[in-house]
C-alpha cells in the first residue's frame, strides 16, 4: 500500500515550526547565560582595574607581576567565579539537555502522525520510557566526557587570562591592551558554554527523535538530511541536503548545527519532500551569494571544475559527539 503523503510541505512546515520551537528555547538558555556572564564580569572590573594601574605605575616585570597581590586576588577571583559558573551551566545543560529529549519524543510523533491517517500507525507507535533514551544519548551522562569538558572552563579560562598578563608585560604592552585582552580571554568561556547549550539541545533532540523512529522501524524506513537553506548555511550542510540515511546513521551536524531528520515511511517520494537537492539549490543562487557562501577562494576553484559541491563536506572527532560533519578545507579539495 502506498502511503498517501500530507499536503504539499506539510511535513516541512511541521519541522520548521519544530525548529523554531527549539530556537526559543535555546535564546532563553543563552541570555540567561549572558546575563549571568555579564554580572561575572562587573564583580570582576574591580580587581582587573586595581592591578591595570599597578601595571601602568610601577611597570613591573614577569616575574615581579605574578608575585603582586593584586594579580593573586584576581586570579583567585576568576577562578571561583568560574567555578561557581560551571555549576550553573552545568545545570541549564541538563534542563535542555531533557527538554530536548522531550521534544523529540513528542515532535516524532507528530511528524509520523502527518502520514497516518486512515492507516492505523498512531495505534501501533512504541513510545521509549525517557530515560532509556537518556542512557542511550551517553553524553548526558554525569561520567560524559560532555561535563569533563564543562569542568575544564574556570582553569583553563584562569590559565588563559594568566599567560595574557604575562605576555602583555613582556612586550610591554599597556594596561589598556593587557585588559582588552583579559576581557577577549575571559569572553571565550562565554562562548564556550553558549556553544555547549545550542549543541547538547540540538544533539539531545535530534538523537531522541533518531530513537523513536528505530522503536517504530516498522513504520519508519530511513530519514533525510534536510538544512534550513540560506545565505548563512555552511557548505557542509549544504552539500547534505536531501541525502537519504538509514536509521543507523546520526545526523551528525557541527557545533551549533540547524539541520533536521525527515522521517522517511513506506510509499514515500524523497522528492515530494526535498524537491531539490543542496546543490541544486546552491546552482540557482546568485554568484554574489555563492562566493559569500563558499569564500573567495573556494568559489574561485570550484567554478574551474577543482571539486564538486558534495566534495565540500568531511567528517572530524570530537570527544562528546563523536564524528560530526565540517566544511572541507580547501588545501584538502
Amino acid at each position: 500500500m502506498t502511503t498517501p503523503a500530507p499536503p504539499d510541505n506539510e511535513i516541512i512546515r511541521l519541522s520548521m515550526q519544530f525548529r523554531s520551537a527549539l530556537e526559543k528555547r535555546d535564546k532563553a538558555a543563552i541570555g540567561r547565560l549572558v546575563r549571568s556572564y555579564q554580572n561575572i564580569y562587573k564583580r570582576l572590573e574591580g580587581n582587573i582595574d586595581r592591578l591595570m594601574l599597578k601595571i601602568g605605575a610601577d611597570a613591573p616585570t614577569t616575574g615581579q607581576v605574578v608575585r603582586l597581590q593584586r594579580y593573586k586576588q584576581l586570579m583567585k577571583q576568576i577562578e571561583s567565579e568560574l567555578s561557581d559558573y560551571q555549576v550553573y551551566v552545568k545545570t541549564e545543560l541538563e534542563q535542555i539537555g531533557s527538554a530536548g529529549v522531550d521534544a523529540g519524543m513528542v515532535d516524532a510523533r507528530k511528524m509520523i502522525n502527518l502520514y497516518a491517517d486512515g492507516l492505523g500507525i498512531e495505534a501501533g507507535f512504541n513510545a521509549l520510557p525517557k530515560d532509556a533514551i537518556e542512557t542511550l544519548l551517553g553524553f548526558l551522562g554525569e561520567d560524559s566526557p560532555l561535563y569533563k569538558r564543562l569542568n575544564e572552563l574556570a582553569p583553563q579560562t584562569a590559565l588563559q587570562v594568566s599567560d595574557a598578563i604575562v605576555e602583555g608585560v613582556g612586550l610591554g604592552q599597556g594596561p589598556r591592551t593587557i585588559a582588552r585582552e583579559i576581557t577577549n580571554k575571559l569572553g571565550m568561556a562565554l562562548t564556550d558554554s553558549m556553544r555547549m547549550m545550542r549543541t547538547v539541545q540540538l544533539w539531545s533532540y535530534r538523537e531522541s527523535s533518531r530513537a523513536s523512529y528505530i522503536a517504530n522501524n516498522h513504520i519508519v524506513d530511513g530519514w533525510i538530511w534536510h538544512a534550513q537553506l540560506d545565505g548563512s548555511t555552511c557548505m557542509s550542510c549544504v552539500a547534505m541536503h536531501g541525502t537519504t540515511h538509514s536509521l543507523s546513521e546520526t545526523l551528525n551536524d557541527h557545533h551549533n548545527g540547524r539541520c533536521a531528520m525527515i522521517p522517511i515511511v513506506p510509499g514515500l517520494d524523497r522528492e515530494f519532500v526535498v524537491p531539490e537537492t543542496g546543490e541544486e539549490w546552491f546552482n540557482k543562487q546568485p554568484e554574489s551569494i555563492q562566493r559569500q557562501m563558499m569564500g573567495k577562494g573556494k568559489h574561485k576553484a570550484w567554478t574551474e571544475g577543482a571539486f564538486g559541491i558534495s566534495d565540500l563536506t568531511t567528517t572530524r572527532e570530537d570527544d562528546v559527539y563523536g564524528l560530526m560533519r565540517v566544511v572541507k578545507p580547501l588545501k584538502d579539495l
